[in-house]
């Protein structure tokens, strides 16, 4: 759950690296040379506070200088180094440049919590024995010096609080839809689709059917307004469909239950999961959630209704009205205070609380975490991976998919269609087809198939043209070969 800080790339010339401990931060001091650094080590007395996204560590700190008159001067100092992981934005990853600047006030997270340390009587008002930065890695950094810290713990928890009503408010959040990725942030304290990447594919029968479910007629015409070939109507039409089906819709609602056991689409990952639930297949999965981030899903109905009709999500926003939601629903925020979107994380986490059988998902570029998921495996651990939303994957995406996932949604992706669907040992569906990669998967799949009325029929696993296709058709489940299968004309198009 807890990230560890990456030893600091670059430090001030004057600070002395050391062999045996590793760098964690510094402080800036005057000194009789001017303003100089020293370094904060790494060391036994750092601690996690069990369920938080902070560390502490106590640390010492002996510089001495002089002039070239020989003089001497020697500074000593004795404090404290909090570590708060900030939930980064990124959006060159998915738009192209940065905005963060347009949407983070840095300055007003300082301020805050500058007013919580002034409330507990850890600095004063000369900046002489503190320091609060932000990291470019997305790191908020407190250090106190010869302070009395027997409140630290709750001076902690209060900061905590405090970086999620901020985030909360900022109410930022990426998703994607039809293949493009959409911007979302409260303006005047309302939820809104402020900007989005030009539409890459044409249509997708999935979307339409969750989208017309909500939004009936409305949305059935926005989605033919985004077919235009004019990119700047198509991504305001973009926004607009957000705005109007998305948002209005609940996708978004931090009151929304949180436990459910309906089904959105027959052959989704979520509710393959949830028929693992119910069988003991898995005890466990980490998925992805609005407002709450990486979560811990502990049931089939609160897999399912945690993800009800939900798009790909990137990147979200927390609110402690859904965090209280989720306890109640025994879900596990793995990120409670900024909602981060970590699945690898998820997935030590889970293991940490004992967890032995998961299930996990990956989405878009994401999946290339697939293989390092994959290393936590050993005796004892199951872990069942799940790769999606992957249209517009590059070649090292799929590739990666390819050798380390279990199961694998082809959306609109080129790549899964001339990379991985030609390993396949099985298929589910046919307009976005479900590629099983493993017999583990597989024994996922099948599992989820019983409760549809597909008996184990001892399918023989197979590549190539006799390989099984399993479908519905006409209100029943069929069982076909690749060679019988005609080409789908209600597929996503085109591939990209």
């Amino acid at each position: 759950m807890l990230k560890e800080r990456k030893i600091l790339e670059s430090m001030d010339s004057s600070i002395i690296s050391s062999e045996s401990q590793k760098r964690i931060g510094s402080f800036t001091y005057d000194s009789y040379l001017g303003d100089l650094g020293v370094e904060i080590l790494e060391d036994e007395t750092k601690e996690h506070a069990e369920g938080e996204e902070f560390y502490f560590t106590e640390f010492e700190a002996h510089e001495s200088e002089s002039d070239y008159h020989t003089f001497y001067q020697t500074y000593d100092f004795k404090g404290v180094l909090l570590d708060f992981n900030l939930n980064d934005l990124d959006t060159t990853r998915y738009f192209g440049e940065d905005l963060s600047d347009d949407f983070l006030d840095q300055k007003e997270l300082l301020s805050g919590v500058t007013e919580i340390l002034k409330k507990y009587r850890l600095i004063k008002e000369l900046h002489i024995d503190y320091d609060i930065s932000i990291e470019k890695k997305g790191y908020l950094q407190v250090v106190l010096l010869d302070k009395n810290l027997d409140e630290i713990l709750d001076v902690v928890a209060e900061i905590l609080l405090y970086i999620r009503e901020y985030y909360n408010n900022l109410g930022i959040h990426i998703t994607r839809m039809f293949g493009s990725y959409v911007l979302l942030k409260k303006v005047d304290g309302e939820l809104k689709a402020i900007k989005a990447t030009p539409v890459p594919i044409q249509y997708c029968p999935l979307m339409i059917k969750l989208l017309k479910e909500v939004g009936g007629e409305e949305s059935e015409e926005l989605i033919k307004a985004i077919n235009t070939e004019d990119k700047e109507i198509q991504t305001r039409m973009m926004c607009e469909l957000i705005d109007k089906i998305v948002i209005q819709g609940g996708y978004f609602d931090t009151n929304r239950p949180l436990n459910s056991c309906e089904a959105n689409v027959l052959f989704g990952a979520s509710e393959t999961i949830s028929s693992a639930f119910k069988t003991d297949l898995v005890d466990s999965a980490v998925i992805v959630s609005n407002n709450l981030g990486t979560i811990i899903t502990t049931n089939d109905s609160n897999t399912q209704g945690a993800v009800k009709r939900m798009t790909g999500l990137f990147y979200t926003s927390p609110s402690k009205e859904i965090m209280d939601e989720a306890e109640r629903a025994n879900i596990i925020p793995v990120f409670p205070y900024t909602s981060e979107i970590d699945q690898l994380e998820g997935v030590k986490e889970a293991i940490r609380r004992g967890y032995k059988k998961i299930a996990v998902t990956f989405a878009a570029h994401d999946n290339q975490l697939l293989d390092q998921v994959k290393e936590l495996e050993n005796e004892g651990i199951t872990i069942y991976k799940f790769g999606l939303c992957s249209t517009g994957i590059d070649q090292k995406t799929a590739l990666i998919m390819k050798e380390n996932a279990d199961v694998i949604w082809s959306c609109a992706s080129k790549y899964v269609k001339e990379l991985i669907e030609p390993s396949a040992l099985a298929q589910v569906g046919i307009k976005i087809p479900v590629h099983i990669m493993t017999e583990r998967g597989w024994n996922l799949v099948k599992n989820h198939l019983s409760f549809m009325g597909v008996e184990d029929s001892n399918l023989e696993l197979t590549c190539g043209e006799e390989k099984p296709v399993i479908l519905h058709e006409r209100g029943k489940m069929k069982v076909l070969t690749k060679k019988e299968i005609h080409n789908c004309t209600d597929c996503p198009h085109p591939c990209v």
